[in-house]
């Protein structure tokens, strides 16, 4: 196939062809994951003040481990699901598609089940002899059985992204947030008198408690979809060749993903040991790796609730119009992916650099960790870009150019925390920025590699140039606002959320009007066919 197109600015490539199925599904995503981190960032408040930074350093040690385990429990499998699904069903074969969900379903309850009995088994030696804190038992243990319910779970999503209904997938999304932060607050509390750890551990049995209700909602509604009649007995042949394939698909993503808990688990054993090196105490380096970890990248997430729901929508759409040989459709996706990622993400980059210790004070009532938000914000801008291409290149069927990035990544990470971390002018903020360039150089890869394999052209000029515009003027606004905004409040850290709208207002206002947001997007709001005719 030949995919040569240029990609530049959104509005030219959205002229005259018809607003895209993956957008729609992309626009439910994003907004099921706004509502969770909206969830997810309010629960930070309280926690922070049951927990303090010394116990979110806790309930933090335990969630790369829980990431390990999971991702070789599952992580690969439903995005093989949902391609070879997409693929079955754009040549009508929905017959084989459901078969697909079956064989994925027995594989991942085996795998989940196993790793989160060996997650339970090994937790006091990944307490003591890794992290070096004991008391990390009891949140490593109280996480271990999310693992099996979170398998279960992404296969019932995979089944609903290979149809590219989202709704399903958000809803889920939202429900066990719900759960989670309203189990985890109240263990929390309750736990408390008995010390920080079971504190931590009640914290993080939230996962356990949310996937359950996430499990419970996505199996009621597979159970209520439409269930085609099979006309085509399957054999044992025919039942290995789907599973070899899944495997096939899955390795690499797995492989891929698998990468980014190690990275977390090295920076959780790197950061605080080199912390200690320079005289810092083991309280505060788990502190300050509490700082880093739970505060400042919980911010730079944020934005990529986003781009994440483009790369989650991206890669059925991509393998479906891969199967149907439509060339100009893949180039099409390509194009909206990228430009919409650049409007989310330079603003959103620019915003956490203006304000990091208001923000920090806000949310977390820690000021302290707008220093290494500082070193971290330009990360959120290649994070942003590094998931949008990986769905990209995973739609594409390239799922081992990820891979390759993500290593690349992770490896200039981990040398960079390792040195930079004991820098004593640096300390945290060294990792900030070392955790910055990681997502950098991986990011870069994937552009440079997408670029090649498919010989389309990113016209970096018109990509850049109209949001970057945008984005200096909501710089400016903000700037001008937030002294205005303080000084009227008398001083509060909720002067930051009136100058935050105000700079997503101008923000929008000048996308608007030097053509980075096409007027047509607003049709996705405003059901109003006079916005599709102003482009």
């Amino acid at each position: 196939m030949d995919f040569s197109r240029d990609v530049g600015g959104v509005p030219s490539l959205l002229k005259g062809w018809p607003r895209l199925s993956f957008l729609r599904g992309a626009l439910v995503l994003t907004l099921a994951g706004l509502c969770s981190k909206i969830i997810g960032a309010l629960y930070r408040v309280p926690l922070s003040y049951l927990l303090g930074a010394e116990g979110i350093g806790l309930y933090q040690m335990a969630y790369p481990f829980y990431s390990l385990a999971f991702v070789l429990a599952a992580a690969g499998i439903p995005i093989a699901v949902a391609k070879l699904s997409a693929e079955e069903i754009a040549h009508g074969r929905h017959h084989v598609a459901r078969l697909i969900f079956r064989a994925a379903l027995a594989l991942l309850a085996l795998t989940g089940f196993c790793f989160s009995l060996l997650l339970y088994l090994l937790a006091p030696v990944l307490a003591t002899k890794i992290l070096g804190d004991p008391r990390a038992l009891y949140p490593l243990r109280a996480i271990a059985p999310a693992v099996f319910l979170i398998a279960i779970q992404v296969a019932l999503r995979g089944y609903f992204q290979g149809r590219q209904k989202m709704v399903p997938i958000g809803g889920s999304q939202v429900v066990e947030q719900l759960v989670r932060v309203v189990t985890m607050l109240g263990l929390a509390y309750a736990l408390r008198p008995r010390g920080l750890e079971y504190a931590a551990a009640g914290a993080t049995f939230g996962t356990v408690t949310g996937a359950l209700a996430g499990n419970l909602l996505l199996g009621a509604l597979y159970l209520r979809s439409p269930q085609t009649v099979d006309r085509h007995p399957t054999g044992a042949k025919e039942m290995g060749a789907i599973l070899a394939d899944i495997v096939r698909l899955a390795l690499p993503i797995t492989l891929g993903a698998f990468i980014m808990p190690v990275m977390d688990t090295v920076d959780a054993v790197i950061v605080p040991m080199r912390l200690q090196v320079i005289g810092f105490s083991v309280r505060q380096a788990t502190a300050l790796y509490g700082q880093l970890s739970g505060m400042a990248v919980s911010l730079i997430l944020f934005p990529t609730v986003i781009t994440a729901a483009f790369a989650f929508s991206l890669i059925p759409a991509i393998s479906e119009a891969v199967a149907l040989e439509r060339e100009d459709l893949v180039s099409r996706l390509v194009g909206e992916a990228l430009g919409v990622t650049v409007l989310v993400a330079l603003p959103a980059t620019v915003g956490l650099y203006l304000l990091p210790a208001e923000i920090c004070q806000l949310l977390f009532q820690t000021p302290e960790a707008g220093a290494p938000l500082i070193f971290l914000a330009f990360g959120c801008f290649f994070l942003c870009l590094q998931q949008t291409t990986t769905g990209i290149l995973q739609g594409l069927g390239r799922a081992s150019v990820p891979v390759q990035s993500i290593f690349l990544g992770a490896c200039c990470n981990a040398v960079l925390n390792y040195y930079l971390t004991a820098i004593p002018a640096l300390n945290i903020k060294g990792a900030a920025l070392g955790t910055g360039i990681g997502f950098t150089v991986a990011a870069l890869f994937n552009l440079r590699a997408l670029g090649s394999l498919t010989g389309i052209r990113f016209r970096l000029r018109y990509l850049l140039f109209r949001p970057l515009l945008a984005t200096l003027g909501m710089a400016a606004a903000v700037k001008a606002a937030y002294p205005w905004f303080w000084t009227r409040t008398g001083g509060s850290s909720l002067a930051v959320l009136p100058a935050i709208l105000l700079g997503g207002v101008v923000y929008l206002l000048l996308a608007l009007l030097t053509g980075a947001v096409p007027w047509r997007y607003l049709a996705f709001f405003i059901p109003f066919r006079g916005f599709r005719r102003r482009d």
